[in-house]
């Protein structure tokens, strides 16, 4: 509900159709009385939006007001919205469901007799009393926090089964493990529907099972039967707090899924959040990946520039934007960061895979070609090369300038319109000169072709005389051999097509300030997350 009043120079506006804008969403607003507006808005996150009258739904005919959504129970900390207790009853049963499929792979395929009895290698069991020497102080103190919280009476009946059934998987991990490293086994198996244990504590979001995974030497890119990871799983399933401690703990966020029908080139972890709707989350496992992509084929060789994506730390962009920013000039702010740094190691990645394929091609020519044709090819070759690259850098120079003069877009009209125009003029002087020219050609050649060919040589005149046709080379269409091997041709294409996917992503982030918040706050996570866990490793 609205209420106000108009002023002297706009009650006209009251007989019109008015449009109430909340955040991102315009809904019309019903006229109980002259003044007074009514409207129902769908559920949002909570969070501070803006609340304005409008007749356009974007120029605003009133006050703008700040309006808070507050937290309500059928929101999830997540951010999605349940409305109903079946939605939420239904989520509790498919938790439960993979909870049932956690404890049975950790009690069913741990055992402990079967090591006792088997000689064990010397190195194995040194790792196992390393990796036992740092996780038994862990579960003990987490046990003492538990007692220490169920003694206080503070919670109810519900969430303590619930933590104690945390805790109990968690210890049964850290057997679990224990047994693995004594075995010497690196790569965990999988339960009846492909799914490892990591997978599985991260779709539950079980976030404490990272640190014992990386204690326990085990990767945590660690595959499914269908090629995913643990990461795959968590951004599949929106869970932050798990995404953010995955990459804390070294996790690949360019990693690709097997290919299906629907993708062809499989997906990465941007691309399921991305499918799932949280968008703020694609975005930034999108600039996560371009940068690791960039970084493993820095340490490969690959690249030979040495210009480096900087990604800003929280403490960074607290440092850079003062106080006096609102929290939407912020989230705003390091969106274009994040799209800069993503364009950036798009850019570097994909001028790295024209240069192989290149070398690729000088190389083919020279073992096919004659020596002196085959150096004036691979020159040739080279002077394209140069002129994509300088082309490209013509046309961002040429996009950054447009984007500078964005704002005076009325010059620019009035510069078209008076080039336009002049144009005109040019051509139409141009035509006129040319059908003078014209006329004396005509004359002149009549006269040549009346008084000299046809009268004084008693030959045919202009008109007469047959031109023979040329025919026309015929071009060789076919593809040329770029000496490339089909397979690296066609994985080539895919990655260039995920490159330009994650740029979109982090793109897409510039149209939703709800995507543009999820973002700041899986940033924020993720930074907490890394000074944690390097935290826990010092303590160990």
């Amino acid at each position: 509900m609205v209420v106000g009043h108009f002023c002297e120079s706009k009650k006209h506006l009251m007989s019109s159709s008015i449009y109430c804008v909340i955040g991102e969403i315009c809904v019309k607003a019903e006229m109980v009385q002259p003044g007074v507006y009514r409207c129902k808005v769908s559920p949002q996150p909570p969070g501070l939006v803006n609340l304005y009258l409008t007749m356009d739904g974007h120029t605003p005919v009133s006050q703008v007001l700040s309006f808070d959504y507050r937290c309500s129970p059928n929101i999830q900390l997540d951010g999605q919205i349940f409305p109903s207790e079946d939605d939420r009853n239904k989520l509790k049963w498919e938790d439960y469901q993979v909870q049932k499929r956690l404890a049975h792979l950790l009690f069913a395929t741990s055992n402990n007799t079967s090591i006792l009895s088997s000689r064990i290698p010397l190195k194995s069991l040194n790792e196992a009393k390393r990796f036992a020497l740092l996780t038994s102080s862990l579960i003990e103190k987490e046990w003492m926090n538990f007692l220490k919280l169920d003694s206080t009476n503070k919670f109810s009946s519900a969430s303590t089964r619930e933590n104690l059934l945390e805790l109990v998987l968690r210890n049964k991990l850290q057997e679990w493990l224990l047994v693995k490293v004594a075995e010497g086994c690196e790569t965990p198996g999988h339960d009846s529907q492909g799914q490892g244990v990591i997978h599985l504590c991260a779709i539950l979001n079980y976030a404490w099972a990272v640190r014992l995974y990386s204690l326990s030497g085990l990767s945590l890119d660690f595959r499914d039967i269908h090629g995913w990871t643990a990461l795959h799983w968590a951004a599949y399933c929106g869970r932050e707090k798990m995404v953010a401690t995955l990459l804390s703990a070294g996790a690949n966020p360019s990693l690709v899924t097997d290919p299906t029908s629907e993708t062809r080139g499989g997906c990465i972890a941007a691309d399921l959040a991305s499918k799932q709707g949280y968008e703020g989350l694609a975005a930034y496992l999108a600039e996560k990946g371009l940068t690791a992509h960039f970084q493993a084929m820095s340490l490969s060789g690959n690249i030979t520039k040495h210009g480096m994506p900087t990604t800003n730390t929280l403490a960074d962009s607290e440092n850079v934007y003062p106080h006096k920013f609102s929290e939407q000039e912020l989230c705003l702010k390091e969106s274009l960061a994040a799209y800069r740094n993503a364009a950036d190691a798009a850019d570097h990645i994909q001028s790295a895979i024209r240069e192989r394929a290149l070398k690729l091609q000088t190389k083919a020519v020279q073992l096919v070609k004659p020596e002196m044709e085959a150096s004036q090819i691979v020159a040739a070759l080279k002077i394209q090369h140069a002129f994509r690259n300088h082309n490209r850098w013509k046309l961002m120079k040429a996009a950054a300038r447009i984007q500078s003069h964005f704002h005076t877009w009325k010059i620019r009209r009035d510069f078209v319109n008076m080039r336009k125009k002049a144009i005109k003029i040019q051509a139409a002087f141009r035509g006129h000169r040319v059908r003078k020219q014209y006329r004396k050609i005509v004359w002149s050649v009549g006269v040549l072709e009346k008084a000299l060919l046809r009268w004084r040589l008693k030959r045919k005149g202009l008109r007469g005389i047959q031109v023979e046709t040329t025919k026309a080379m015929k071009r060789d269409m076919t593809p040329e051999s770029t000496g490339e091997e089909e397979f690296y041709r066609i994985s080539r294409v895919q990655a260039e097509e995920r490159m330009q996917r994650s740029v979109v992503r982090v793109q897409a982030m510039f149209r939703s300030y709800r995507a543009q918040q999820e973002y700041r706050r899986m940033k924020m996570a993720h930074e907490q997350a890394k000074v944690t866990f390097f935290f826990s490793l010092n303590h160990t």
